[in-house]
């Protein structure tokens, strides 16, 4: 077995698959990378701009235009062709790179991350696409191999550049960082995706659904800096009931955004889905203000910071690499144990906080890591190979798109933990430390349905075989 899984991986970089292997392996850095410099350039963006209150905005409002774009991906990709809409969606994120680094206030900044969303939402979508399209099966766990490595680059080297630029000169230069790989990407495309038009029938689209999902993930940012308690609870939960109906409204639709199953809890890829969506929701909200949390408490300078909380990345990475060479009679066993030391790490984080122990939020964030790294792979895999033969396109370009609602729910779950824990622009260390709790404890409830997600996956699974 490790003789083929090293044929495997050398199969991976000769032709045909060499192509487009490396353009998504820079979509891919380009998300990693943009991600993690991002959220170590985030908070003295907004310290400098004002509205700390507004932190979970900038990562929500992006991640809600990223929903969105990957949702339609398909739909580019029918109307456009790959090459096109590869090149339309980097110029949009282009675009919204120049207005984060520009912008003169806060409002142009959420412009810009909206930009910055529909961009990447699009290329992930796309280029997830690919990976069914012109790798074959066997060759499938390879690919996720090789993104592991990107994810370890990118996470390692985001948060020291963006640390570095934000320190050395201007949080402004941190995100204009960016703009060499977006370049690069669209040269890429350009060079090794032949421009086709699509033959495919081009079908309507469910708009009504993709503002309504839209609308969902505001109503979780909007509860986030509500004042009162009431009114935080009632726009989660009218959130949370329109996401209900819209699944449900979507599984009876012609034209419908997911695969059949999707978040059944009957199926193997309902299950998967579900794992995809409730590990980042459980994860995004303590994350978001991991950075913030040791530069107010513990007093350590961005750079610093930045590398600290870029632990359960990089550790995502190193396992990531080597769960990608564990068998497939002992891979099944993985998606129960990502999400359990998920929510075991999550846990750590919430006894850290009251204690102010830095070693013991180290241990978090890094079994945080471990967990996503044992299982992200086997689920992705999952997903792709589980869908049945109509809906493997629409299976996988939702992937990078169900992630994504993940994260902005974690992320407005997460303000609305800081802002109920009264977290503001002055706040002293013991105030940060308590919203730091709160994030954690909404962490460890969400974390949960994950792990019960994750059992009943790992009983109705023991290969990733397709299916028959």
């Amino acid at each position: 077995m490790a003789g083929d899984a090293r044929t495997d991986v050398r199969a991976l970089f000769a032709r045909p698959y060499g192509i487009y292997l490396a353009t998504f392996s820079l979509g891919s850095a380009l998300y990693a990378f943009s991600a993690f410099l991002v959220a170590a350039c985030m908070p003295s963006a907004i310290k400098s701009l004002g509205h700390l209150g507004l932190i979970s905005w900038g990562f929500t409002f992006y991640l809600i235009a990223a929903i969105v774009a990957g949702t339609l991906a398909s739909q580019l990709k029918r109307r456009l062709g790959t090459a096109d809409a590869l090149q339309w969606a980097a110029a949009c994120f282009l675009a919204g790179t120049l207005a984060c680094g520009l912008a003169p206030d806060i409002w142009l900044l959420l412009v810009g991350r909206v930009l910055q969303g529909l961009g990447e939402g699009a290329i992930s979508g796309l280029t997830y696409m690919l990976i069914p399209e012109v790798f074959p099966a066997a060759l499938i766990p390879a690919v996720f191999g090789i993104e592991a490595v990107i994810w370890a680059s990118g996470s390692t080297a985001g948060p020291i550049l963006g640390g570095f630029l934000t320190q050395a000169l201007s949080w402004r230069a941190a995100f204009l960082a960016e703009v060499p790989m977006v370049l690069a990407f669209m040269l890429l495309v350009r060079v090794n995706i032949p421009r086709r038009a699509s033959a495919l029938p081009v079908h309507g689209l469910a708009m009504a659904r993709l503002l309504g999902v839209g609308l969902a993930i505001l109503l979780l940012s909007l509860a986030a800096i509500e004042p009162q308690l009431w009114m935080r609870a009632a726009s989660a939960l009218a959130s949370i009931g329109l996401l209900v109906v819209l699944s449900i409204r979507d599984q009876q639709a012609l034209n419908r955004l997911l695969p059949a199953g999707a978040f059944s809890w009957g199926s193997a890829l309902g299950l998967a889905f579900w794992v995809v969506l409730l590990m980042p929701a459980a994860s995004t909200g303590p994350t978001t203000y991991t950075i913030l949390m040791l530069e107010r408490i513990w007093g350590f300078r961005p750079l610093a910071a930045s590398i600290l909380g870029a632990a359960p990345y990089i550790t995502w990475s190193i396992i990531g690499v080597l769960a990608s060479r564990i068998p497939a009679s002992l891979s099944s066993s993985c998606l129960w144990a990502g999400p359990t030391l998920l929510a075991l790490g999550l846990g750590a984080g919430m006894v850290a906080m009251p204690s102010e122990s830095l070693s013991l939020l180290m241990a978090s964030l890094v079994c945080v890591g471990t967990g996503y790294g044992l299982s992200w792979g086997f689920l992705s895999q999952a997903i792709m190979t589980r869908a049945g033969p109509g809906d493997r396109d629409r299976a996988s370009a939702m992937l990078p798109t169900v992630l994504s609602t993940g994260l902005a729910i974690g992320a407005a779950l997460g303000g609305v933990a800081a802002n109920s824990a009264g977290l503001t622009d002055r706040a002293p260390p013991a105030v940060v430390a308590q919203a730091g709790l709160f994030c954690f404890t909404v962490g460890v409830v969400v974390g949960i349905g994950a792990v019960l997600a994750g059992l009943r996956l790992r009983l109705l699974v023991r290969d990733f075989a397709p299916a028959q």
